[in-house]
């Protein structure tokens, strides 16, 4: 929210949507609308993606899926071009979760998948625990236990390590019984019991309410699977005072739909129905027709256990009007996905031709139009860097400068396009050495070059240098004005130490520019080499034919 830091108005609405999270979802929606209609006409993309998936998340909360999945599909462009990762990876989740709830477990994994993919890129752990935990309870709802298992763990595994994270304890006890229910589901419920143990070890007085229908709903069942009556009994007395109040119905749907087919079978009748009726008014509500036709299938079940006949009948003619609506549910959910993908394709386009665009923009800003090589700005950067490394490792750092011997008068002799040439030649043979030996170069300015050398021994420097010398000679490019020489060459200085924790990359190049001067003073087209501070180097190549140029 940074570019909007100026407008308290629009801050004003921020805090106060932020502030009614899950506490006012009708209040969050006020100030969500308000902030979205404001970015709309400033055409603010963040403060779009942002205030569309919060308005998205008040409608889960008021079960309100068609407005669910409308705000959630316009967030995801925006939070994807405005890099709000966390947010996007949330979106997914609830898409998810809605999916799952409308019977589409592919289109749910694959909304899942999406979301871990962006906690796994972007190292977001706190919505990672929740996707994976969730993925676990779309496979206990297949009956792939193993598999709904391996992602609790994972989940439980990435809680452990952020004990801090506000959600911690609502967390804890989605693993505490989506793996209790893959033992119960597989028939053991006294490894399921241990779970119950936990949570209420745990978690204790740190659990909001749906947090606590769900533990209570599963507490029931593993008791009636162990014969515990009585337990399973208050149990029940204490759902039955919690269904009397509001709900984040989607969250709790397994729950509450394993309860209700556990007083079915137990033939709490009473208790049954009105669960099933409570469930039945949310699930119109929130417009999930997958949802109603479990519901109706399962009265359905009871009306016939009964002997009700017409009800029978006319359940039965409910569960299969509902058949079209699910064919057309089904048509909106995943055109919805559709139009998902679209968007956000498109957006990965312009992105992919942005950052090509920023990375031919960069590598001009730091390459040499004349030689393709790294320029000045990339030598400052990569010269500092390769000097910490080496000192924070107490390896050996060498930087020389280089530069064409007599190159003015090759330039006024042979002309400027001449000399152009010749820089790029030279230039061509640095690339080889350094494609070679994995150093770094980069042209200076004019006729002058560097090279950095890291964790090179002096020996080593020596050969690379000379081996250089060697190729620029061996290019035959002819240099009249050179009267000790028939061809061009160059002249090298090379500083080479470990870097001390006073020293500064420049003192190297400082040295290395002595070591030059030391060159062309005495004995150009050879190399000198010496350490940080001292004035004169020794001295490497062959002597040179008589010398009447300083």
């Amino acid at each position: 929210m940074e570019s909007l830091s100026q407008n308290g108005q629009v801050q004003d609405w921020i805090r106060s949507a932020l502030g009614n999270r899950g506490i006012d979802a009708e209040k969050t929606l006020y100030y969500c609308k308000n902030l979205y209609e404001y970015a709309r006409k400033t055409k603010d993309e963040t403060l779009l993606g942002f205030s569309a998936y919060y308005m998205g998340e008040a409608y889960y909360i008021l079960n309100n899926v068609d407005k669910l999945f409308e705000s959630l599909s316009v967030a995801l462009a925006y939070l994807d071009r405005s890099g709000q990762w966390e947010l996007l990876s949330r979106s997914y989740n609830l898409l998810a979760i809605t999916s799952a709830n409308r019977g589409n477990a592919p289109l749910a994994m694959d909304y899942y998948l999406s979301a871990l993919s962006y906690c796994e890129k972007y190292h977001m752990q706190d919505v990672g625990i929740i996707v994976n935990m969730n993925i676990g309870t779309l496979y206990n709802r297949l009956g792939e236990y193993s598999q709904a298992q391996q992602y609790y763990e994972i989940g439980y595994q990435i809680l452990c390590k952020t004990k801090m994270s506000p959600e911690y304890f609502s967390y804890l006890l989605t693993y505490y019984i989506g793996i209790g229910n893959t033992y119960l589901y597989r028939e053991f419920p006294e490894k399921a019991a241990y779970y119950i143990q936990k949570a209420e070890e745990d978690c204790k007085d740190r659990l909001g309410k749906i947090e606590e229908i769900a533990l209570c709903c599963f507490k029931a069942r593993c008791y009636n699977s162990m014969g515990h009556t009585k337990s399973r009994d208050d149990c029940i007395e204490q759902i039955r005072g919690m269904m009397e109040q509001p709900m984040e119905f989607l969250s709790v749907f397994d729950d509450l739909y394993a309860y209700c087919e556990m007083l079915f079978l137990i033939g709490k009748s009473e208790d049954f129905l009105a669960v099933l009726s409570s469930m039945e008014e949310l699930a119109t509500k929130a417009g999930i027709t997958h949802i109603r036709r479990q519901l109706l299938a399962l009265k359905i079940r009871y009306y016939k256990v009964k002997g009700e006949t017409e009800h029978y009948k006319e359940a039965a003619a409910q569960y299969f009007e509902l058949a079209e609506l699910m064919e057309n549910e089904n048509r909106y959910t995943v055109l919805s996905m559709l139009n998902i993908r679209k968007s956000l394709e498109e957006t990965a386009k312009q992105r992919k031709a942005m950052e090509e665009q920023n990375r031919i923009l960069q590598k001009r800003s730091e390459t040499d139009a004349l030689t393709g090589m790294y320029n000045r700005f990339r030598l400052n950067d990569y010269a500092e860097e390769a000097f910490q490394r080496a000192m924070r490792e107490r390896t050996p750092l060498a930087v020389e400068i280089l530069d064409i011997d007599y190159f003015k008068q090759y330039n006024d002799h042979y002309g400027h396009q001449a000399g152009d040439d010749c820089i790029r030649h030279i230039a061509d043979c640095i690339r080889d050495l350094m494609r070679q030996s994995g150093i770094f170069g980069a042209r200076y300015g004019g006729d002058e070059f560097i090279l950095i050398y890291e964790g090179c021994t002096r020996e080593k420097v020596l050969e690379l240098a000379l081996q250089l010398r060697e190729s620029i000679i061996n290019l035959r490019l002819e240099h009249s004005c050179f009267p000790a020489a028939e061809y061009v060459t160059i002249s090298q200085g090379i500083c080479l130490d470990v870097p001390r924790e006073d020293g500064k990359i420049w003192d190297f190049l400082h040295t290395a520019d002595g070591m030059l001067y030391q060159v062309k003073k005495q004995q150009r087209s050879n190399v000198s080499i010496g350490a940080f501070g001292e004035k004169e180097g020794t001295i490497y190549g062959q002597e040179p034919k008589s010398d009447s140029f300083v």
